[in-house]
């Protein structure tokens, strides 16, 4: 529970900082806009007018995206919004375990790459990245349809599967049509390592 609650608190940490700068570039875009609203109606030349038209839709669209962004991120602070994520780790656990867990990061990613630093000799793969209104409950469902497979059956926070990729694939699809999962292990720095080791011994 502590270490569920420490990274919930890192999480909403790094989504505060991340929204602090999203709204800084969106009032710097709505100033420059502004700013050349004006100019564009003390002009009166064609091609100066076209320039600054251009500026403007431009900045407009640049804007929307910080704003979409802006969205995402209020949603991800305030509500159950998140993104499942479901990995494995081909070098260190074999192609029949996968680990699926739950972020609110506003890049999943960020949570795989740490948890690929930690204390396992290669990175993850992703397999599907599942954003939902609620991903605690789209967690909490994954987690229970695969609860007689779980690895660690004594702390549930280890989030570790036995099954095969078709068998989650199908799980996943089930629950989220929509959903999309790659069924790939690249494993690029085992296979590197498999590579250099056959190199060693022959």
């Amino acid at each position: 529970l502590r270490e569920q609650m420490r990274q919930e608190a890192a999480e909403r940490k790094i989504l505060e900082e991340q929204r602090k700068q999203v709204e800084r570039e969106e009032s710097k875009y709505k100033s420059e806009i502004q700013s050349l609203s004006i100019q564009l109606q003390s002009t009166k030349n064609e091609d100066t007018i076209k320039q600054l038209q251009d500026k403007i839709k431009e900045l407009t669209y640049m804007l929307k995206q910080v704003e979409d962004k802006k969205d995402e991120i209020i949603s991800l602070q305030n509500g159950k919004a998140g993104y499942v994520y479901i990995i494995s780790n081909l070098g260190s656990f074999g192609d029949k375990i996968f680990k699926i867990g739950m972020t609110r990061r506003l890049n999943p990613q960020e949570r795989v790459d740490e948890l690929g630093d930690a204390s396992v000799p290669f990175k993850f793969d992703v397999h599907s990245f599942i954003f939902s209104d609620d991903a605690s409950k789209l967690e909490t469902n994954l987690h229970k349809a695969l609860h007689e497979q779980r690895v660690n059956k004594i702390n549930n926070r280890k989030e570790f599967f036995y099954c095969t990729i078709g068998e989650l694939e199908k799980l996943v699809l089930n629950l989220d049509p929509t959903a999309e999962f790659n069924k790939t292990m690249l494993a690029e720095q085992y296979y590197q390592t498999l590579s250099i080791n056959e190199g060693l011994s022959t």
